[in-house]
């Protein structure tokens, strides 16, 4: 359990690498990289969907599974953002001299963006953390060490234009240091849960947890990545969006996936 619970929490420290890089090198922050960065990262995310998750989700339980789990994804991710915000409404109407900024801030992320991003990687990485665990079990350690690698590398550069993005949008590099090891700590959790719990558990129910985290991961590339991405590289956010998901692919590829 304990090993499980250490390649769950290496997974997911990328966020960490991530947000000290852009604090080491504040350049990280200027809009065309924020921008590029987030194109990137979106490009590896979708890359990540259609092969790690919906692809195995399909082969391993077939089109049902995986698309009850893609919708419970989806639902999921839009319910908690559309909760948070009627509070975030109400929670104004109540105060009103105290006025939220909630507009456009720069070409970085504003305050509810930044939260949206949070509880995207939030359950993104709780399937992924299961998913390390299980190979522990199911596989050699090192396939389970090639998909900690590739969940590592796949991940610093989304990192990265998150940091960037959160930073530039006016939050404290210690608040995002905060949610990024709340998020290693819940991975460390899960990948455990996963060697323990999980094992015995139905194709269907692994299709299930896997494709949960595509259908939210689709709702957060699209409502939160890319419009950052588009607004600070314009027509430059396809390519490179492109290359993120050919580096993503590959890095399934170079590891048997």
């Amino acid at each position: 359990m304990l090993e499980a619970a250490i390649f769950g929490a290496v997974a997911q420290s990328a966020l960490v690498v991530g947000a000290l890089l852009v604090w080491r090198f504040p350049q990280l922050k200027r809009p065309a990289l924020i921008g590029a960065l987030m194109a990137f990262g979106a490009g590896a995310v979708i890359s990540a969907v259609a092969i790690d998750l919906v692809a195995v989700s399909y082969d391993e339980a077939g089109e049902v599974p995986t698309a009850l789990g893609i919708a419970i994804g989806c639902l999921l991710y839009f319910g908690i953002i559309k909760l948070l915000e009627r509070r975030q409404d109400h929670d104004a109407l109540d105060n009103p001299q105290h006025e939220t900024r909630q507009s456009h801030s720069g070409h970085g992320a504003t305050k509810q963006e930044a939260r949206n991003l949070t509880i995207g990687m939030v359950i993104d990485g709780v399937p992924e953390s299961i998913a390390v665990g299980l190979t522990l079990h199911t596989a050699a350690i090192g396939v389970s060490g090639a998909l900690v690698g590739s969940i590592f590398i796949s991940a610093v550069p989304e990192a990265i234009g998150i940091a960037a993005a959160m930073l530039a949008g006016g939050l404290a590099l210690g608040g995002i240091l905060l949610r990024f090891s709340a998020i290693v700590v819940l991975g460390a959790v899960f990948s455990a849960l996963g060697y323990t719990l999980l094992v015995g558990a139905s194709d269907s129910m692994q299709a299930i947890i896997q494709s949960i985290a595509a259908g939210a991961l689709l709702v957060v590339v699209i409502n939160e990545m890319i419009p950052i991405a588009v607004r600070s590289i314009k027509g430059w956010a396809g390519i490179i969006g492109a290359a993120g998901f050919v580096f993503s692919a590959f890095l399934t590829w170079a590891s048997g996936g």
